[in-house]
This record gives structure tokens, C-alpha cells and sequence, in this order.
């Protein structure tokens, strides 16, 4: 006997859109039968036979894979405050959203090895988490057991680290010589090596102009930031890269400069890899000149509309690898005790709103093809973070992480409407062209129509493997 079949809905893959019934027992998916082998529009009749316990009628809905967001911060302690959402309830928005598995981050802290890091930021997940989950560790410095530390991470179940080119003064900062060691490192262990890419210098020289002439409100957080910081580090990353003949992978890629850098180091063979989120595909730097530009900041900063078309047009032709948020809300109390756009908590809430965004303003649109977008929200990212074992697509023997989507929806974003504890959006008042009807983890109904109905502890964490 069957728990769950999902009945009849258009099943979608990479590659493929297929009418088919999911099957699923003890939270793993055990059979997907297409229509046309069973002789209709739906294989009912034999798991009727079957008995499943329950049975969903998604006739008409699209049936995919639950999302993966590569790029979250929870509970994320900075400049002496907490983000607004912790891990309850930024998995809470998550599940909403079509979110079944997220990928956060660990400090990497002072007098502790990469693995002990891990799992202290691991215990604090585990009680909380609402969908599934894994992390990446930060690494700020290279110890002198560098490699012995990396092979403990992979035996941890942790296949990624990230490094900074930014936040010198903050102590983030991995220099030149450092990275490369690390990605040599990390390729013999097999880890891949995440970059947050803005140049320090470049950085700081900006700020010294703008703190000069007394620009410093949020309205100059771009220009406090300018896009050539993030050209310039991409370039002198995909050079060690190169020198470590390592792959490397880029997070919230945001400008054409830096996309290009990363197209002309594919061209030459290289393995780097790329990934964007909704608010530099869909916002742009016009929101820095309102009342509200407090609420828009994050770094990198918002961009123009023509990165927004470069960006679209590298999704579209298979340049950008994966769709995240880098989810960081705080509220807009929070966000006011700045006084500048040096001192602004940076960051925005997203992790919701994913997932109906890119259908909405990529799918819909024409821009992207929806197989196209389940393999950047949901195959890339469980490939690339060795997680593909479990997660990323519909077939049997994987997690029952599905998402049945309404395509016939409409309706605005409304902040107050979702469940964020920052308690508005960056999208409030646009349209989306969709309704996230089901989600479910592991077999498990965990939301319907942006209702959270799952259990807070209820997530597991997912193991890298190579």
C-alpha cells in the first residue's frame, strides 16, 4: 500500500513535462508512472488496485521537484543583533514557499576546526528546522592543517565552504595567496569553494569619497559599492581558480561585468559556476532614492536594469547555475538603527517568494522554460552540493520533496500576508502568477496556499556526498 499518490499532474523535469501519477511510501517517491503507459490521462485504476492511503488530484497543476535554496541566513548573529528570522520560523517561509531544502552557513570560529564549526551550528538547527537542511562552513583562515580539517568537514557530511574578497575590517576577509591555497586544498578533498566577490579596495576606496563629500544615507549604498568591485573580484578569483585549476562557484552574482568574467573563464574550460537571486533579476537600483531605501539594501547592492537583462539572458542560456535568495531579513526597526548606508543592517527577506518570482517574471514570461528552472532551483543545486542522492528531482528512490503549483493563480505580495518576522517584502505589491497549492517533504504535507502546516523540528539534515 501506497502513503500518498499524486495524481495526474504535469510531472516536470530538465528535459521533460509528462502527465503522470507519483507514488510514494515512507517518505521516499517509489514509482512515476507516465500516462501514456498506462493507457489515459492517469494511472488511477492502478493505484486504486494499489490502495494508496491518499490520494491528490493535480490535474492541470505542474508537479515538481521541492525547491532547493542554495543561499539562506537564519538566525545570523551580526553587528549586534539577530536577523528576525530564526530557524523556525525561516523554515516555516520556506516550506511555504516550495522550499524543502535549504543550505545555510556556519561561522567560522576563533580556536575551532572547520567540522567542529559545523556542528555546532548543526545543533542549532536540528530542533528548529521545518524542511530539510545542510550548511556551508565559512572559512576565514587557512590553518596550518588545512587539508586534515577539510577531509573531516566531507566525513561530516559538508561539501562546500565559502570565502569573502570583502569585510577586511570585520575579519572576513581571505586574502590572495590564502585563497589559492584553499582552493587547492579543497580540490584534492573535494570541496567546492564558494565565493561572496566584491573587491575590498575598490570598496573602500568608494567609501572614502562618498564619507569626503558627506554622501553617506542609504541612497548612496551603490554607489558605496560600485559594480566594478564585483567585476574586479570575480576576475582575480577565476585567475586562482585557474592557477589551483580548481573549480569555483560565485553567489549573488549581480552585475554584466561579472557575468562576463564568468562566461570568458567557461570559454577557456574552466568550472565555474554561477548563481543570482530574484532581487537583482527583478529590483533595481531606483529603490535607493525613497523613503524606504533602508529596506533595500543588501550587498552587493541592487543594480541596473540592464544587468537585470544580462542576467535573465545568462539564466536563459544556461550561464547562471542556480536561483537562491540570500535570504538575511531583519525588520524595519531593525533596519532604522542605522544611521548611513555603512551601517544599515544589509540584507532582505526572500525565501517565500522565490519560487512564485522566477515562474512569475522567468516561466510565465518566456523568459526561461520551466524545465529550465527546475534545473536551477531544484537539479543544479542537489548536484552541485552533493546532495543529488536525495533531492533535486522526482524519480524513484529519492525524497518525497514535491510541490504541486496552480498556474491559473493571481495574486500581489503582500508582506503582511507572509510569514517572514521581518514582516514586510522587497516585492510588496507585485504580481505573481501563481499559487505554491501543496508542498510536501518527504511525503509529509507541509503547506497549502502559503499556510505553514508541518512541524518545527520536523527537518533533517542532508549529507553532502561526493
Amino acid at each position: 500500500m501506497y502513503d500518498l499518490a499524486i495524481l495526474g499532474g504535469n510531472v516536470v523535469s530538465s528535459d521533460s513535462v509528462e502527465v503522470a501519477d507519483v507514488l510514494i511510501k515512507d517518505g521516499v517517491i517509489v514509482q512515476v508512472l507516465p500516462a501514456k503507459e498506462c493507457g489515459g490521462a492517469s494511472a488511477r485504476g492502478a493505484v486504486n488496485r494499489a490502495r494508496a492511503e491518499r490520494e491528490v488530484d493535480a490535474r492541470g497543476m505542474l508537479v515538481m521537484p521541492g525547491v532547493i535554496d542554495p543561499h539562506v541566513h537564519f538566525e545570523l548573529r551580526s553587528r549586534g543583533t539577530v536577523t528576525a528570522d530564526d530557524f523556525a520560523s525561516g523554515t516555516r517561509c520556506a516550506a511555504a514557499g516550495g522550499v524543502t531544502t535549504v543550505i545555510d552557513y556556519a561561522d567560522h570560529l576563533p580556536g575551532t576546526t572547520l567540522s567542529q564549526c559545523a556542528a555546532a551550528r548543526l545543533s542549532e538547527i536540528r530542533p528548529q528546522a521545518a524542511v530539510d537542511y545542510a550548511v556551508h562552513q565559512n572559512c576565514i583562515r587557512i590553518d596550518h592543517d588545512i587539508g586534515d580539517q577539510l577531509a573531516e568537514l566531507c566525513r561530516a557530511g559538508i561539501g562546500s565552504v565559502k570565502v569573502f574578497t570583502t569585510y577586511k575590517d570585520a575579519g572576513y576577509m581571505l586574502e590572495g595567496g590564502d585563497l589559492e591555497a584553499l582552493l587547492r586544498a579543497a580540490k584534492h578533498h573535494d570541496v567546492l569553494v564558494t565565493v561572496h566577490a566584491e573587491d575590498d579596495a575598490l570598496i573602500e576606496q568608494a567609501r572614502g569619497r562618498l564619507e569626503a563629500a558627506g554622501h553617506v544615507s542609504p541612497e548612496y549604498h551603490g554607489e558605496s559599492r560600485p559594480a566594478e568591485a564585483e567585476e574586479r573580484a570575480v576576475r582575480n578569483v577565476i585567475a586562482a581558480a585557474k592557477a589551483a585549476d580548481a573549480p569555483v562557484y560565485f553567489v549573488h552574482v549581480s552585475t554584466r561585468g561579472a557575468m562576463e568574467a564568468i562566461a570568458e573563464g567557461r570559454r577557456e574550460g574552466q568550472q565555474v559556476m554561477a548563481e543570482t537571486c530574484p532581487h537583482y533579476l527583478l529590483l533595481d537600483e531606483g529603490r535607493y532614492s525613497g523613503a524606504d531605501a533602508r529596506l533595500f539594501i543588501m550587498s552587493p547592492p541592487l543594480r541596473t536594469q540592464a544587468d537585470h537583462k544580462v542576467l535573465w539572458a545568462a539564466a536563459a542560456a544556461g550561464g547562471i547555475d542556480t536561483f537562491s535568495t540570500d535570504h538575511c531579513a531583519f525588520t524595519p526597526e531593525q533596519k532604522a538603527l542605522g544611521r548611513s548606508c555603512f551601517d544599515t543592517l544589509p540584507g532582505i527577506p526572500g525565501v517565500q517568494t522565490l519560487l512564485p518570482l522566477i515562474y512569475t517574471y522567468g516561466v510565465a514570461t518566456g523568459t526561461i522554460t520551466v524545465g529550465q528552472m527546475v534545473k536551477m532551483m531544484c537539479e543544479n543545486p542537489a548536484r552541485l552540493f552533493g546532495i543529488s542522492c536525495r533531492k533535486g528531482r522526482i524519480a524513484p528512490g529519492l525524497d518525497a520533496d514535491i510541490v504541486i503549483l496552480d498556474r491559473a493563480a493571481r495574486r500581489r505580495l503582500r508582506g503582511v500576508e507572509l510569514l517572514s518576522q521581518a514582516g514586510y517584502t522587497p516585492y510588496e505589491g507585485m504580481e505573481v502568477s501563481c499559487d505554491v497549492r501543496e508542498v510536501y517533504l518527504r511525503g509529509s504535507l507541509v503547506a497549502a496556499h502559503g499556510r505553514f502546516c508541518g512541524a518545527c523540528g520536523a527537518g533533517e539534515f542532508v549529507r553532502a556526498s561526493a
